[in-house]
């Protein structure tokens, strides 16, 4: 759910960038543990701040150390798993879901699975807007005990010139991460990011970002995935349910859909997405 940016292209009003940027940082934060991290029952550090409307926003920081932490975590059902990749994708809308995110643009792609964005924020006032350029990948786990999509994200901010009227971030990890609950479509969204924001945030103001973004973009998201022309899309590059999945494709293989694939992946190679392509022909 990709062209270079000029180093003058001017500041607009989409929000997306940031927002993925957030997405991505929260990813690349859990790194080679990322079950262990995920999970706050393993990890007393961190703090529930706020629980409402079915999202949870949990904090890991003190007030002495410039990298600051938070993550969102919420429940809800999604139909077609690959709407999440469609909005993912409509970077001119991310500002309309990902909070203080006020631009989203692809600088370039390896592959789908491996971009690079540049991101800006949109800060309440006083304080400075941010950006920066982050790598974005995305890989597919489905494994008896997870079945589910994790973008990471992680600071790249030498990929292009400082722009004028931004702060740039000079640290920022982040994880997005999608994974399926049960065979009734169920999905736990999770939204997390490490970053150090750069110049100057007061501790007001640091507390209110931490709590207020994970919630609104979690919350907006939710919704925001149902909405109608995200839905009977399909994208090779990943193997998901969804009602515009080719006919001619295997069913998605799923431990918890009844097709399992021959051996867990804890991330799918490339080459073997829906490398089962054909259904078997009728008699």
């Amino acid at each position: 759910m990709p062209h270079a940016i000029p180093p003058s292209a001017p500041r607009t009003p989409c929000a997306a960038p940031f927002r993925f940027l957030l997405l991505v940082l929260l990813t690349l934060l859990t790194g080679p543990s990322l079950a262990a991290q995920l999970d706050t029952r393993l990890d007393p550090d961190w703090k529930l701040v706020s629980d409402r409307n079915g999202v949870q926003v949990y904090v890991r920081h003190t007030d002495t150390s410039r990298l600051k932490t938070f993550r969102g975590v919420t429940r809800f059902t999604l139909p077609d798993e690959y709407a999440l990749a469609a909005v993912l994708n409509d970077y001119p809308n991310h500002p309309k879901w990902l909070y203080m995110i006020d631009s989203s643009r692809e600088l370039r792609r390896d592959t789908p699975l491996r971009r690079y964005l540049h991101v800006t924020t949109d800060l309440p006032w006083p304080l400075d807007d941010r950006d920066t350029a982050i790598e974005v990948n995305v890989k597919q786990r489905l494994t008896p005990q997870e079945e589910g999509i994790i973008i990471t994200m992680e600071n790249r901010p030498g990929l292009l010139p400082r722009q004028k009227d931004y702060v740039r971030i000079p640290e920022l990890k982040g994880l997005f991460k999608f994974r399926r609950l049960n065979n009734s479509g169920l999905t736990e969204a999770t939204y997390e990011v490490v970053l150090d924001p750069g110049g100057y945030v007061p501790g007001w103001a640091v507390n209110i970002l931490a709590r207020d973004i994970p919630y609104f973009t979690l919350d907006r998201l939710r919704r925001f995935v149902l909405r109608p022309e995200y839905q009977d899309k399909f994208f090779d590059y990943l193997e998901l349910r969804g009602g515009s999945r080719p006919d001619a494709l295997m069913p998605p293989r799923s431990y918890l859909y009844g097709f399992a694939p021959e051996q867990p992946f804890e991330d799918v190679p490339e080459k073997r997405i829906n490398e089962l392509r054909r259904r078997p022909a009728a008699e």
